[in-house]
């Protein structure tokens, strides 16, 4: 009985975000069909390609059907960095959300770049990066790929190890010309705690204005003590999303 009422109260936030006919046909394509799939989304100006009986479901339902990201931001952001962006699906809200506004998806996994390239195609202002995110230019290997792809943890790669790129947030913002993080996505499954206990993490918290993160303490203890430390020199509200952690620059920062 409980299984059916936690299933009814799915299908119920199907319903409710996108009516009786869509809602109830997405909500039955995705749930009962498997593999990787085409479905139309409302909200998603193109079709969206996900794998059915995996992860990718959870993920559109926090952000397509309970809009963990649609917090409004004051004025329209400009910039927005979407980090451990998996298939695309966050930076797509952001795309619909804020059609003036740069993006920038950065994955590192090859199996969900590859579906996120598919996924943003008829999106112009995302910008894809296949590395991952750390306080420097670094060399990664992912740490536990018995896992399943959504839940992949990096490290420095040692000598001979499979490696792929990682890149800093400044080094975005230079890329880019930003000034300002209009809005970060933060998921990066504990790396979040090499950026915030490095020295130079004030660099780009200082020049941020909304975060969404998800702090992964069970994967790599610490990251809540450490979020706590690298806050104290800024004023930022907390708001608890679903498991986002957001956190809203006061004042906010004028948009570059």
């Amino acid at each position: 009985i409980q299984g059916q009422r936690f299933m009814g109260s799915h299908y119920a936030a199907y319903v409710r975000r996108f009516g009786l006919r869509a809602g109830s046909s997405l909500y039955v394509k995705t749930k009962f069909r498997r593999g990787l799939i085409r479905v139309r989304v409302p909200g998603a100006a193109e079709p969206l390609f996900l794998r059915a009986g995996s992860s990718d479901r959870r993920a559109l339902n926090e952000i397509f059907v309970r809009g963990w990201y649609d917090y409004p931001y004051d004025g329209g952001p400009k910039f927005i960095i979407d980090a451990g962006a998996n298939v695309g699906f966050a930076s797509v809200r952001f795309a619909h959300l804020y059609p003036q506004a740069t993006i920038v998806a950065i994955e590192p996994d090859a199996q969900n770049f590859a579906i996120m390239e598919r996924n943003i195609r008829g999106y112009a202002q995302i910008h894809p990066i296949r590395a991952a995110i750390w306080p420097e230019p670094a060399s990664l290997t992912i740490e536990n790929p018995q896992d399943s792809p959504w839940a992949y943890r990096v490290r420095k790669a040692n000598p001979g190890e499979p490696a792929f790129p990682a890149v800093s947030l400044q080094q975005v913002m230079a890329q880019h010309g930003a000034r300002t993080i209009d809005i970060l996505k933060l998921d990066i499954e504990g790396a979040e705690r090499e950026l915030l206990t490095h020295p130079d993490n004030h660099e780009w918290l200082g020049r941020t204005n909304m975060i969404f993160m998800e702090l992964h303490d069970r994967f790599s203890p610490g990251c809540s003590t450490a979020l706590d430390r690298a806050l104290a020199q800024h004023r930022f509200a907390r708001r608890e999303i679903g498991q986002n952690l957001l956190l809203l620059r006061e004042p906010q920062l004028p948009a570059h």
